[in-house]
């Protein structure tokens, strides 16, 4: 039996990373695949700097099956010389890693960078919980976060019902109404699609660069899967690729939470074009697309 083991920085559950990691290890066992500490098939789920070491994995040597899976942030990446085969989680990070590293790394690897879009185990749910029955919602932890810097105005402008969840939001260090709103420290992430059916809009937002380069988040596609109704910040990607909701600044938003409140048609057809775009988007066929860079004799 083949093995396989994963190299990421976030295995602490307080990442919503985490979840990547999770999700993707599950669907490859489930599909046949070992997962073993130091096996020589190695993925590499890269949203920061490359590391020198991993835990589970250890430090990149070249003898390994070094497969690179970036989700995010791949402007902060110096090196793709150690990696046999590159997956990009669009279109837009595919074209931006093949101009930087023009040159830098070897030319057969960038000619044959794969897409690997964000995926998902998640699916609509039938059910809600009080908890989760809202105008609006955001997760997230407290950095300052604009997409609530802008929200918050609005929800109390016209007293809206807006619910809040993730951890030491008492801390936050932007608007101190945001903790007025907060209704749990946490999310579990199978009862996000209870949170997208009970949310008539759900708020996601991305790192600026994220929204720059053109690269939507696994939460962003865990939130359309799941059946949510989603604004999110101005990010390419969420707007051209996947035909997305975003807004450009405080009065577009406000604009569009009033429209789309006042209109569930309009909402629930946005929800049934974005489940449909992003149906091949399930973790299950993205370790399919894995696998066939996998080792079969490690």
């Amino acid at each position: 039996m083949a093995s396989f083991c994963i190299a990421s920085p976030h295995k602490n559950e307080l990442w919503y990373d985490h979840r990547l990691y999770i999700n993707l290890k599950n669907e490859l066992e489930a599909i046949g695949f070992q997962y073993r500490a130091a096996s020589q098939n190695r993925i590499y789920l890269i949203g920061a700097p490359v590391l020198r070491f991993y835990p589970e994995v250890g430090a990149i040597v070249s003898s390994a099956n070094n497969i690179a899976v970036i989700y995010s942030h791949p402007e902060k990446i110096e090196d793709l010389t150690p990696f046999n085969v590159i997956y990009a989680c669009s279109q837009y990070v595919k074209d931006y890693l093949i101009t930087k590293f023009s040159g830098k790394a070897q030319k057969d690897v960038l000619e044959n960078i794969q897409l690997l879009p964000p995926f998902s185990s998640l699916y609509p749910s039938k059910d809600t919980k009080p908890k989760y029955v809202c105008d609006l919602s955001f997760i997230g932890t407290p950095r300052i976060r604009p997409i609530l810097e802008a929200v918050l105005p609005i929800v109390e402008k016209h007293q809206l019902n807006f619910h809040l969840f993730g951890p030491n939001w008492d801390q936050y260090e932007g608007n101190p109404n945001a903790k007025k709103h907060l209704i749990a420290r946490h999310v579990p992430y199978e009862e996000i699609p209870m949170l997208a059916r009970g949310s008539k809009i759900c708020l996601i937002d991305h790192h600026v660069s994220m929204s720059e380069l053109g690269a939507v988040s696994h939460k962003y596609i865990d939130f359309v899967r799941s059946g949510a109704f989603v604004i999110s910040d101005n990010n390419k990607d969420a707007a051209n690729t996947y035909d997305g909701i975003t807004f450009k600044d405080s009065d577009d938003l406000e604009s569009k939470v009033l429209h789309y409140l006042a209109h569930r048609e309009d909402r629930l057809n946005q929800t049934i074009k974005q489940l449909r775009m992003t149906q091949s988007q399930s973790t299950h066929i993205a370790a399919l697309s894995l696998s066939k860079s996998l080792n079969l004799s490690f």
